[in-house]
């Protein structure tokens, strides 16, 4: 599916999973470490949902509307920055993980949340 090759998508997803590694050997690198998982959020799971949308309703054109994306953005900042440091020491709440939410789903809305080209329709039937 072409929404899943979008190179901002795959990017995210790519400089997400590197995150991970260097977090799982330990390796933190601020801001990356604090921040960027929060910044590719949203362009990576708001892609995957406008895939499957555009799946389910066999319709290419489809894009989010933007209270999905405001929602995604207040929901994620409620359970990540609001309940789940109330329930677990790990976890801390910082205003700039809102922020990064807010950038990443701009992202997605201006670069990645578009209708399908004519002709890119055209040679997925």
């Amino acid at each position: 599916m072409k929404t899943l090759r979008h190179p901002i998508f795959l990017a995210s997803l790519l400089l997400f999973c590197l995150n991970q590694v260097l977090e799982l050997l330990h390796i933190y690198i601020w801001p990356l470490h604090t921040h960027l998982d929060d910044l590719l959020c949203m362009p990576v799971i708001l892609t995957l949902i406008l895939a499957a949308e555009r799946l389910y309703f066999r319709n290419p054109y489809f894009v989010l509307p933007r209270h999905y994306i405001v929602v995604s953005v207040l929901l994620f900042s409620i359970v990540f920055e609001g309940i789940l440091p109330l329930l677990a020491a790990k976890y801390t709440a910082d205003a700039w993980d809102i922020v990064a939410y807010v950038v990443g789903a701009l992202i997605f809305h201006k670069n990645i949340n578009r209708s399908m080209p004519a002709q890119s329709i055209e040679a997925v039937k």
